[in-house]
C-alpha cells in the first residue's frame, strides 16, 4: 500500500521513480550505504583506513573512496583490488578527495601534502598528473578538500579550504582558469568559514558548502551571488555543512557532518535534501543510525558520532547508470 502510494504521489508530481534508491555516505574510518528510510544496506570497513572524506559507488557494484593514506578501490564483494598512496610534502601526507572518471575506469585524487592531482587506471599505474597552486606554508589540514570533474571541460573544480577560495583547474596543466573569491558571497558570523566542497548544476551554477561557518552558497557561472542560505535558514541542525550531490530531481543533497559534538541535540541531521528555494524536503538523522552502526566516540563528550562528511546517490537496481548524475 506504501509502495503504491508512493509511486502514485511521484507520478503526480512528475518525479523519477527510483525502486532501490541509495545513499553512499563516506563516514571517517567506514563507508555506509542506506536507504531512504534510513535502513543501512551496505557498510565497508578496511583496516587503518582513515578520514574517508570522499565515496562513490562505481558502475561495476565496487567502491573507490579516499582516505587520509591515500586512494582505495574495491570490488562488488569489498575485496580490496588498487591501493594509491598519498605522497609525502614538506608537512606530510593527507588525501582529501577523489572522482570516478570514465566509468571507473580511471580516478583522481586530491593530495594536499604534494599539492596536486594524479590520476590513476585501475592499477594504481599514475597516467596524469594536475599541480596545484602550492600551498606549502599554510597547515596540511587547511589546504585543499574537495575536487569534482567538470564534465566536458578537461577542468577540475577545487576547493581551497582555510583560502575560501574555489579554483577551476586545468587538467594535466594546473593553469587556473577561474578563481571565485568566497568571503565577499558569505553572510557575516562569528564563525570562521571554509570552503569545503563544491557541486556544478545543469545551468553552470556552481553550490558551495562552507563546512565551519555552515553556509551553503550559490553562484552562477561567473561567481555572482545567486543565493546563500545558513543552518538557521534552512532550520537543519547540524556542526557542519560538508559534501553535496545535485540530484535528477533538481535538488540538492547535503552531508551535514556531526563532528566534535557538545550535546546531542545540535547534530540531529546527518543528510538533507533542499529544493531549490532553500527548503528542506527530506532528512536522515543520527537517531535513524545511531542503533544500526558503530560511529566514532569523541573523547571530549564521550558521544558516539556518525561523522557522516560526503554521499553519492544512486539506484541500486542500475548501478551501470549511477555515475550519470550530476554531483
Amino acid at each position: 500500500m506504501k509502495a503504491a502510494l508512493l509511486l502514485l504521489l511521484s507520478m503526480a508530481m512528475n518525479l523519477p521513480v527510483c525502486a532501490a534508491e541509495r545513499f553512499l555516505l563516506a563516514a571517517d574510518n567506514q563507508v555506509i550505504e542506506v536507504d531512504r528510510s534510513g535502513k543501512v544496506t551496505e557498510i565497508l570497513k578496511h583496516p587503518g583506513h582513515g578520514g574517508i572524506y570522499d565515496a562513490w559507488r562505481l558502475p561495476d557494484g565496487g567502491f573507490a573512496y579516499s582516505h587520509r593514506g591515500g586512494l582505495a578501490v574495491f570490488d562488488a564483494n569489498k575485496k580490496l583490488l588498487m591501493e594509491h598512496s598519498a605522497v609525502r610534502g614538506d608537512k606530510g601526507s593527507e588525501a582529501n578527495s577523489c572522482a570516478v572518471l570514465d566509468g571507473g575506469l580511471r580516478f583522481a585524487l586530491m593530495d594536499s601534502g604534494a599539492s596536486q592531482i594524479r590520476t590513476v587506471d585501475r592499477r594504481g599505474t599514475v597516467v596524469a598528473e594536475t599541480p596545484l597552486p602550492d600551498l606549502s606554508n599554510e597547515p596540511m589540514h587547511f589546504r585543499y578538500r574537495t575536487i569534482r570533474e567538470i564534465p566536458g571541460a578537461n577542468a577540475f573544480w577545487v576547493c581551497q579550504y582555510g583560502r575560501k577560495t574555489i579554483l577551476k583547474i586545468e587538467a594535466n596543466t594546473g593553469r587556473v582558469l577561474q578563481s571565485i573569491s568566497l568571503e565577499p558571497l558569505l553572510a557575516s558570523t562569528p564563525s570562521v568559514k571554509k570552503a569545503f566542497a563544491v557541486t556544478q548544476s545543469g545551468d553552470g551554477s556552481l553550490y558551495v558548502s562552507t563546512s565551519t561557518g555552515c553556509q551553503l552558497l550559490h553562484v552562477d557561472g561567473d561567481g555572482k551571488k545567486l543565493a546563500c542560505w545558513t543552518t538557521q535558514d534552512l532550520a537543519v541542525s547540524c556542526r557542519y555543512l560538508l559534501g553535496m550531490q545535485r540530484l535528477g530531481n533538481g535538488n540538492l543533497l547535503v552531508a551535514c557532518g556531526d563532528y566534535h559534538l557538545k550535546n546531542p541535540g545540535e547534530g540531529s541531521d546527518l543528510l538533507v535534501e533542499i529544493d531549490g528555494s532553500g527548503r528542506v524536503v527530506w532528512r536522515l538523522q543520527r537517531d535513524q543510525l545511531v542503533d544500526q552502526i558503530e560511529g566514532a566516540v569523541e573523547k571530549s563528550t564521550g558521544m558516539e558520532e556518525m561523522r557522516i562528511t560526503n554521499v553519492h546517490a544512486y539506484d541500486s537496481d542500475h548501478l551501470d547508470e549511477c555515475l550519470n548524475v550530476r554531483r
